[in-house]
């Protein structure tokens, strides 16, 4: 299909997205309304590139493949992620806590969850590594080891900072990232209009349950590296012309037209980005305050669980329970209530049940960002 001759009308079939419909047609970008939902401005040659794509190799395209291969994708065995930074808001180094596992171990517990006392609907295939977990001091947050069961012995896999509350979103799952060893693994998933990936916390427990394209509900919370009260930050842009084009042909007939230099100001933004260069489940984000509760000695340190929201959604918000240890606090004050936060966060979730593909949260969920 040559992006240089579509017409407005003109259906299309995005190997990532899916079926379409051309919107808009620009000098550089085409606008595109989905029939999943939503709707995308993309520039000529970035589509071209998509559509050469192999459906087995897209998000939506693998799930004409057959469980498992439609929902898990084995990563490089030289694929970094750096578990060692995520202590960084409770002690100095990862070290310190390493040291501590000969007496910490004997008093662990097995982590519970939605997976672990249920029946899951399909089999777990025969090659799937074999693996428990255990955690301490408590099973709602503390200290989480896996450990993968081997004929002769048991032998760590990994051992994390974890928080098993959070805030309750509806999610469609697009596929599930498998580390080497097999029992760790970072899930992306839709979140309303956005995309947004994570680390699974309870992944032995709750894998056989999850499948390309099923909405589930997950409860997500992010562990800040660092917090701090939100600078003003404003700027003026020009916007390309066919993004202004595109943004009027949409507008009611009684607002005023967009213009292609604008003054932006992040106060009251709600953000959640990717960071460039880092693992994909860290963040950073900028977040107006909901609300804030005091918590004390996990693995301890004190600080604050601040629910925040890090997206919006038309007129709803995407909320996130963010916590922030006072060693991880850059600010003189507490946070509170009203104010604009930011910072860095490593993003955790676990599966809280399945949710019902009919429900209106899980129909957000298949939207794609505009």
């Amino acid at each position: 299909m040559d992006a240089n001759t579509l017409k407005t009308g003109e259906r299309i079939e995005h190997p990532l997205h899916g079926p379409g419909t051309i919107r808009f047609v620009g000098t550089d970008y085409l606008g595109i309304e989905f029939d999943r939902g939503g709707e995308a401005l993309i520039r000529r040659e970035v589509f071209a590139h998509s559509m050469t794509q192999t459906p087995s190799t897209t998000k939506h395209g693998r799930r004409t493949l057959s469980w498992p291969q439609s929902t898990f994708i084995a990563e490089a065995e030289d694929t970094p992620h750096y578990m060692g930074s995520h202590w960084s808001p409770f002690v100095n180094a990862a070290k310190e806590i390493l040291m501590r596992l000969p007496e910490l171990l004997p008093l662990a517990m097995p982590q519970t969850g939605y997976g672990e006392a249920r029946p899951s609907p399909r089999a777990a295939p025969a090659d799937w590594p074999a693996g428990v977990q255990l955690v301490w001091p408590l099973r709602d947050k503390g200290l989480a080891v896996v450990l993968h069961v081997g004929k002769d012995a048991n032998h760590i896999v990994t051992l994390f900072p974890f928080f098993a509350g959070g805030s309750q979103q509806a999610l469609v799952l697009h596929e599930v990232r498998v580390w080497q060893g097999g029992l760790e693994a970072q899930i992306t998933a839709a979140w309303g209009e956005g995309e947004v990936s994570f680390f699974d916390t309870q992944y032995p427990i709750n894998r056989a349950w999850y499948e390309a394209g099923g909405s589930y509900e997950f409860l997500l919370a992010g562990l800040a590296y660092d917090a701090r009260p939100a600078e003003h930050r404003e700027f003026t842009i020009n916007r390309h012309p066919d993004e202004v084009a595109w943004m009027n042909s949409r507008l009611p007939d009684d607002e005023e037209p967009h213009t292609a230099a604008t003054t932006v100001s992040f106060d009251g933004a709600a953000m959640l980005l990717p960071i460039e260069g880092w693992d994909i489940d860290d963040h950073q984000f900028r977040a107006p305050v909901k609300t804030v509760e005091e918590f004390t000695d996990w693995l301890g340190q004190d600080g604050w669980r601040v629910r925040a929201a890090v997206m919006r959604f038309g007129d709803e918000d995407g909320d996130l329970d963010i916590l922030i240890t006072r060693r991880a606090w850059k600010g003189d004050a507490p946070p509170r209530v009203g104010q604009d936060i930011e910072g860095q966060l490593w993003l955790q979730g676990r599966l809280w049940m399945p949710s019902e593909p009919s429900s209106a949260a899980a129909r957000r969920g298949q939207g794609i960002g505009r």
